[in-house]
């Protein structure tokens, strides 16, 4: 896709930010029972008392570009353990370091493709940060005054200084960096969400997915692959197949797939904590082409990050 279309899908899901008030959403109201209400608010798996930085991924290379008519840029995703505050977000807020110890500032800073409320744990970078022969960018330091909360609190706080992060290489593949249960608070509204099930989990990549290698939206080989892993008090481990997967077609094309599915998850055992996601390898790539790895896993807990 051209920059020129890159920056209008960006243009068009700026004006559309924002729960729907669809009969889908009415529908979905209706069907779905959540298991625990309260229980999944206190779900340990959203408990994150600081904010930290979980991955920064080169996506593209000249091929994006930002609202201000620039194009043939690259994109690096960086992804939060928190949801970063859209109206605290500068392009100077971040520095890209250049394998030849030069820096690059971003042309633009947006939460897109994750554009709606519940997906504000990424920021995609976007400027002209290097080119696959070198320099390459190698890391991302944060120098400005974002603002940002965890998953389901009431109030943003300034997320402060966070350390450097290392930027993945262009060949590499997606990988998962968060999951957590969605807990109704947060879910609720959400123009893409699970149709079916009674437990959600938002499983967060560092780079944006599609079905690999054909680059379009994910289907049943994905579905089919995914387990939610469940910690149970007796000590053993529960893997739990999603009945379907969620959070797709959020745009017009599939380039523009954001990085996150959501698991539409049967009751989860009685007493179970999520633990982590696991699948398989090769059935999903990035933008830029790069397959999988297969995947495991495991929640960070408070205390042990």
């Amino acid at each position: 896709m051209s920059g020129a279309v890159y920056a209008k899908a960006i243009e068009r899901a700026k004006r559309n930010v924002g729960p729907s008030g669809c009969a889908l959403a009415v529908l979905g109201a209706a069907l779905l029972a959540w298991a625990s209400p309260a229980a999944a608010d206190r779900d340990r798996s959203s408990v994150r008392p600081e904010p930290r930085t979980l991955s920064a991924s080169w996506g593209t290379n000249n091929a994006v570009g930002c609202p201000n008519g620039a194009q043939g840029l690259d994109n690096i995703p960086v992804t939060f353990s928190w949801f970063i505050r859209r109206a605290s977000i500068q392009a100077a807020d971040f520095r890209i370091v250049r394998s030849d110890g030069s820096a690059a500032k971003p042309t633009c800073a947006l939460q897109f493709p994750p554009n709606e409320s519940d997906e504000a744990q990424t920021v995609n970078l976007i400027g002209d940060f290097g080119e696959p022969e070198g320099p390459t960018p190698v890391a991302i330091r944060l120098v400005g005054g974002l603002q940002g909360k965890a998953p389901g609190a009431s109030g943003w706080r300034r997320v402060g200084h966070l350390p450097k992060v290392g930027v993945d290489p262009l060949p590499a593949g997606p990988y998962i960096v968060d999951a957590w249960t969605l807990m109704p608070s947060v879910y609720r509204g959400d123009r893409n969400r699970c149709a079916v099930g009674r437990t959600f989990v938002r499983v967060m990549w560092s780079n944006g997915l599609t079905a690999y290698p054909t680059g379009e939206e994910v289907g049943a080989s994905v579905a089919a692959s995914y387990r939610a892993l469940y910690g149970l008090p007796n000590g053993e481990t529960a893997a739990v197949a999603p009945l379907e997967i969620a959070d797709l077609y959020d745009h017009e094309t599939s380039f523009n797939a954001d990085n996150m599915h959501d698991l539409c998850l049967p009751r989860p055992p009685r007493g179970a904590d999520l633990a982590g996601v696991t699948i398989a390898g090769d059935l999903i790539q990035d933008p830029n082409g790069d397959p999988n790895l297969g995947q495991k896993f495991k929640v960070s807990r408070p205390g042990l990050r």
